[in-house]
């Protein structure tokens, strides 16, 4: 118990988060190290002790507000791209009950349950009007 006190005293105003940011440098750091292993670079191997260095030295920093700001503006550069995937992996899991399709005068994303036939949708963004079999 008495090593788990001095761990703790040692965090104490520390970051210590394991935030978006470090996730990302950490899961980068193990597939470079991977790849350096079927490759003959042995400059990927030194960008993912890079990428280690990096998110330990992010983790146990002090200056906490710092480290905070900067996972608030990675967050929001990286909104886009986490959003695309996060309805690409939900379109995926819903596969089964929807039939996703485009609107062809807007190219709007419209879900629509299968094993309807012909339904007529109307679009909600610009609100043309088609006939599609699902």
């Amino acid at each position: 118990m008495k090593w788990m006190q001095r761990f703790q005293e040692f965090m104490r105003g520390r970051y210590g988060s394991m935030d978006e940011i470090n996730k990302v440098a950490l899961s980068m750091a193990i597939v470079c190290i991977l790849l350096s292993a079927f490759s003959w670079l042995s400059a990927i191997k030194w960008i993912g002790y890079a990428l280690f260095i990096y998110a330990y030295f992010r983790f146990f920093s002090k200056r906490v507000y710092i480290r905070s700001n900067e996972n608030k503006k990675f967050l929001a550069r990286t909104k886009g791209l986490r959003t695309f995937f996060r309805i690409k992996k939900q379109a995926y899991e819903q596969r089964k009950q929807f039939v996703y399709f485009r609107c062809p005068k807007c190219k709007q994303s419209i879900r629509a349950p299968k094993g309807r036939g012909k339904i007529k949708v109307t679009c909600s963004k610009c609100h043309h009007q088609f006939v599609k079999k699902v």
